[in-house]
């Protein structure tokens, strides 16, 4: 009895191969029709542990869509090899820690940039205290699926190094949704620069 057992589950096994793929477009096309323009990051102070810390990155991540308009992605938290294509991931879901705006079109892409680059120049760290500015940028959402929404640009310092993170506000729930700190010298990155903001 023993052995037709064996022999039973032998059989199962053999008959319960499952094929493996390297990657999920093999399987299933991606959903992305837009294109990355650029990330940036910044690595948090758990990547310092030796084990455990390896949760702490955090991304903001800008992409053309095919209509002309842009869509900023950002992330609270963010899994090392983690897929880091965020435009997959919907917004709602909570366990992704994802949110997002929408901007109309190029000249608001610019000009979020711009924003972005003046208020980190008009910014100044302090070698001891930390300060704390913001910044209304809801401009830049006219004419974009979160027209009406504040958006804000918060601005602070640890030491002389100086960081920029977004808050968003709903127009109708009052609930908001911020990114993590962004080393704001690498805001460039964001918009698919590699140049380096004057510290002045």
């Amino acid at each position: 009895m023993k052995k037709i057992i064996i022999l039973f589950l032998f059989s199962i096994s053999i008959n319960a191969q499952i094929k493996l793929y390297d990657n999920s477009e093999e399987i299933i096309p991606l959903r992305k029709t837009s294109t990355t323009i650029g990330k940036c990051c910044q690595l948090g102070k758990a990547m310092s542990k030796l084990t455990g810390g390896m949760s702490d990155v955090y991304l903001t991540q800008s992409e053309l869509n095919e209509d002309g308009s842009y869509t900023i992605f950002f992330v609270s938290a963010f899994m090392i090899g983690f897929d880091t294509e965020l435009s997959q991931y919907g917004v709602e879901n909570p366990t992704a820690k994802i949110s997002s705006f929408h901007l109309a079109n190029e000249e608001k892409f610019n000009r979020l940039q711009e924003l972005m680059v003046s208020g980190y120049k008009e910014f100044k760290a302090h070698p001891i205290l930390k300060r704390i500015k913001y910044a209304d940028i809801s401009e830049v959402l006219e004419g974009g699926l979160n027209e009406g929404d504040k958006l804000l640009l918060r601005f602070h310092n640890k030491k002389i190094i100086k960081y920029v993170s977004f808050q968003r506000f709903d127009q109708n729930t009052g609930n908001k949704t911020s990114s993590r700190p962004i080393f704001s010298k690498f805001i460039g990155q964001l918009f698919g620069s590699t140049e380096i903001i004057d510290t002045n």
